[in-house]
């Protein structure tokens, strides 16, 4: 039997588009540290030739770049925005979703152009509420 590939309109392409993104986010997917294609495709009821065209044609990733982005989404926030600025770079990549830090700071690197901890020294947000406040 010879396969054909189907073409998506692109109406069913965006369709697709959007419930590939709502569900990486509302099932916080990209947190699993062994997701795979067809997991994504599990999730969504989107046969896996059809995630992987969407994924190409209509974000321009690979699985791997389409899931690495949230989590060094999710690492920027917990880097930048949580209130004990001691929590660790190792915590910051389990609790996104990363295997280990190497591949944490290498990806975050590759991503931001700097690694984690200047990241975070750069864009640390202090949160104005707090009592540790900077006297002059």
């Amino acid at each position: 039997m010879i396969e054909k590939n189907i073409i998506l309109s692109n109406e069913v392409l965006d369709e697709f588009h959007q419930k590939l993104e709502s569900v990486i986010k509302s099932k916080s997917l990209y947190l699993r540290p062994n997701l795979c294609l067809d997991d994504l495709s599990d999730e969504t009821g989107i046969s896996v030739e059809y995630v992987k065209q969407v994924l190409s044609e209509k974000m321009n990733l690979s699985f791997f770049e389409f899931i690495s982005e949230y989590k060094v989404r999710r690492a920027k926030r917990l880097l930048t925005k949580i209130d004990d600025d001691h929590f660790s770079i190792s915590n910051v990549a389990i609790e996104s979703g990363f295997r280990t830090d190497e591949s944490f700071v290498t990806l975050f690197k590759k991503k931001t152009h700097m690694s984690p901890e200047k990241y975070r020294i750069k864009y640390f947000n202090i949160d104005p509420d707090s009592n540790s406040s900077v006297t002059g």
